[in-house]
């Protein structure tokens, strides 16, 4: 998985989402190697050859989540677990539950990126729903002093990139 440990604090995570220019660099560089760049969502969309690159990362990948009713594949319910074994879990769900609105609120003006759109398939949608779910998991790890994962796909997201799945060896696939 990623071995830079991120430390953010909710605030940070705030400004972050105030401030990120969503999906403003997809296909470009990104700034970590540990992370799998691809720089289409082509594969997806359309038959490819079998020995193209892309197409085995489309093959082995699985998307994060793009919905708040989706499991998180990198730590289950351990987060919601040790949320509601805490006797200030509300507090920790409304703070969470702030940082999601503020998620919506930040992304309510993005109309879309050529990238997202091929032909009759358009990712806009599942794009901004995955920026929603993951801060809202950043902001969990946050509250429970368990900055991980999250907070760097919310760091990716800042650098206006898509982290837009993992692959079996637990590799981050962003574009």
């Amino acid at each position: 998985m990623l071995s830079e440990a991120t430390t953010m604090t909710l605030d940070e995570l705030e400004v972050l989402i105030r401030s990120t220019h969503w999906f403003q660099r997809l296909g470009e560089p990104l700034a970590n190697s540990e992370i799998v760049r691809i720089s289409t969502l082509l594969p997806w969309t359309s038959r490819c050859a079998d020995d193209d690159e892309m197409c085995r990362i489309a093959d082995s990948m699985e998307w994060l989540p793009s919905s708040p009713d989706q499991p998180d594949p990198i730590q289950g319910k351990s987060l919601e677990n040790l949320v509601v074994n805490l006797s200030r879990g509300r507090d920790l769900s409304r703070r969470a539950g702030h940082v999601y609105q503020s998620a919506l609120a930040s992304l309510r003006g993005f109309v879309g990126h050529p990238l997202l759109r091929y032909g009759p398939h358009d990712f806009t949608e599942v794009a901004r729903g995955a920026a929603i779910y993951a801060a809202r998991r950043a902001a969990i790890e946050i509250l429970l002093s368990e900055c991980g994962f999250w907070c760097v796909v919310m760091t990716l997201y800042g650098q206006g990139h898509w982290p837009c799945g993992i692959l079996k060896n637990r590799k981050l696939v962003a574009i």
